[in-house]
């Protein structure tokens, strides 16, 4: 019994040092992720659209630059750049046009908050922000055309800080205020109305860059 009573307070001693041990390990991650200041990241992912945007246009490339200003741990302020390059769906399109490179481009500007659900390296968080974006629809197609559309930018990521290396992993929802770059054109054609497109973007990248 004595000797079960020894080696259950050695298990113990074991574990209260293991477990210290590794607090004390976290700690010093902790300290040492440079996680206020200025961020820098460039990155990459995909960028698709939903409802009747989604049937007509195909997922494609997107790619951005962003600077983060973080005065605290949790709270960051973003101005960013995003682009992305789409193509139309030839089964739902009729292009009578085609061009070499992408159908639909997309070059935009946001700004965006975002709030850390821990104080950790390893931080998770939510976004929410303003945007605008110049659609540029390079290939000819009936009820597309080229325009400027603003948007909100709605979502949440998860940032990874490893001293002054910065990694971030987000996906967002982009809601459209207007979106008159896609029409569908109605099919008696002496009735001068037409409808706009419905949905948003979605997108998701992976990021990386340096905090300062």
């Amino acid at each position: 019994m004595k000797r079960t009573r020894m080696g259950v307070m050695a298990a113990g001693v074991a574990v209260a040092s293991l477990c210290a041990s590794g607090a004390l390990a976290a700690a010093g991650r902790e300290s040492s992720a440079d996680m206020r200041g200025v961020s820098v990241l460039v990155g990459g992912g995909i960028e698709g659209y939903t409802q009747s945007l989604g049937a007509d246009i195909q997922p494609g490339a997107a790619y951005g630059a962003t600077v983060i200003l973080r005065p605290t741990k949790v709270v960051g302020l973003e101005l960013g750049y995003a682009g992305a390059s789409n193509n139309f769906d030839r089964s739902n399109v009729a292009v009578s046009d085609s061009v070499r490179g992408p159908d639909v481009m997309r070059n935009g500007g946001q700004a965006v908050a975002t709030l850390g659900l821990t104080a950790a390296p390893v931080q998770p968080y939510l976004l929410a922000g303003v945007g605008i974006s110049r659609y540029n629809v390079r290939a000819t197609a009936a009820g597309f055309q080229s325009d400027t559309v603003g948007n909100v930018p709605l979502g949440g990521g998860l940032r990874l800080h490893l001293g002054h290396f910065t990694a971030d992993a987000r996906i967002n929802y982009n809601v459209l205020v207007d979106q008159q770059f896609a029409t569908s054109l109605p099919s008696d054609t002496t009735t001068p109305t037409s409808t706009t497109g419905t949905g948003g973007i979605y997108t998701g990248t992976v990021n990386l860059g340096s905090t300062f």
